[in-house]
């Protein structure tokens, strides 16, 4: 069978590229011929357009903002090293470019934010994202998200009667998250099937490279995220309580020990090999939870939705942390990851069951 993946395979981001992967390497392995599909171009809606001002805001925001003249050279050296290594080996690794199928016996939209519309994207609002792929015999999703696209966000823009038509030509829903669930049962009147994110459902352990780093904090984080000058105090501090140093994959921070660009297999090495995780990223997350971590996941307006329904999921709610000065406290609990890792084990099941059983 020609299987296409529709996701968010062209983003430079760690998270989105192994749970590309993952989906990719699974389908493959039940014998069929995978490969990624292109976005369609849509319209822009109004107020999320990148244009020039907006670009110009999100630098402002990254590199200036909160950056002295010390930290900005560093900073943008960092970052230049990121997106030369995505575009040269991992993205080409991944297979992202590679399109020889005219047409799709099955095309899956997923995993990821991939129904999140409520962002600047390059794309635009495109009804293709929402199962309206016109190069494929049979459309599903898995683990889709609608990330911060509520409800209320749906009838602000007034696209609610587009997403309808558009997913009314999925043969089987499957996401990852409450508020997706919810939005699927409000646009359609029906219960899409909830699902693991391809990372949990992979079995990335033996794809983990180990680093020669040892005693070590894992930071994993973006750019504008950790900045407050409570959160970095409370986050070296308990570092140096520990005696462990403060290592940032990716983004540099001048306050940690460390900054390391590794590839995506190594970022796993990274997470399985840390004392402890600090992120406020969804699949910073992930990663604590699929190797058994002590972990604090910092939740905010932007990650709220997917990082509070992934916690309470798997019985972590305690994990979240919203006042940073129980930081220590939060991220030196120990877990018992025993009932985790039984669900975990019953959501891969569960999540390769709806996979063959919808191909």
């Amino acid at each position: 069978m020609k299987i296409g993946i529709l996701s968010m395979q062209h983003v430079r981001n760690y998270g989105s590229f192994l749970q590309a992967y993952a989906l990719k390497t699974t389908l493959e392995s039940f014998g069929h011929q995978c490969e990624f599909v292109d976005i369609e171009q849509g319209v822009p809606l109004p107020g999320l357009e990148r244009n020039m001002r907006y670009l110009v805001g999100m630098a402002f925001k990254r590199y200036f903002n909160w950056s002295t003249v010390k930290t900005l050279l560093p900073r943008r050296k960092y970052t230049k090293i990121y997106q030369k290594r995505f575009d040269n080996e991992f993205l080409p690794e991944l297979g992202i470019n590679k399109h020889t199928f005219e047409k799709y016996d099955l095309v899956v939209i997923g995993s990821d934010e991939v129904f999140n519309f409520n962002q600047h994207t390059s794309y635009g609002f495109t009804p293709q994202l929402y199962g309206d792929v016109r190069n494929a015999k049979k459309v599903i999703s898995y683990a889709g998200s609608f990330g911060t696209t509520t409800i209320d966000v749906i009838d602000k823009f007034g696209v609610r009667d587009r997403l309808v038509a558009a997913m009314s030509k999925l043969t089987a829903i499957s996401v990852r998250d409450t508020n997706s669930l919810s939005v699927v049962k409000d646009l359609l009147h029906k219960d899409p099937s909830f699902n693991i994110d391809p990372v949990l459902m992979f079995d990335y352990h033996k794809y983990a490279k180990d680093p020669k780093e040892k005693d070590y904090i894992v930071v994993y984080s973006y750019p504008n995220r950790i900045k407050g000058k409570d959160e970095i105090n409370a986050i070296r501090s308990f570092a140096k309580i520990k005696g462990k140093k403060l290592i940032s994959i990716c983004f540099y921070f001048p306050w940690c020990d460390e900054t390391v660009i590794p590839h995506p297999f190594e970022v796993l090495g990274y997470m399985k090999n840390a004392d402890y995780i600090i992120t406020d990223t969804f699949h910073g997350c992930v990663m604590s939870i699929k190797f058994n971590k002590k972990f604090a996941a910092l939740v905010r307006e932007s990650n709220l939705q997917k990082m509070n329904s992934l916690l309470d999921q798997f019985g972590l709610s305690e994990r979240a942390c919203h006042d940073i000065t129980q930081i220590g406290a939060i991220v030196d609990r120990d877990i018992d990851y025993n009932p985790v890792n039984d669900l975990l084990k019953k959501e891969h099941i569960k999540s390769i069951d709806y996979l063959k059983s919808n191909l």
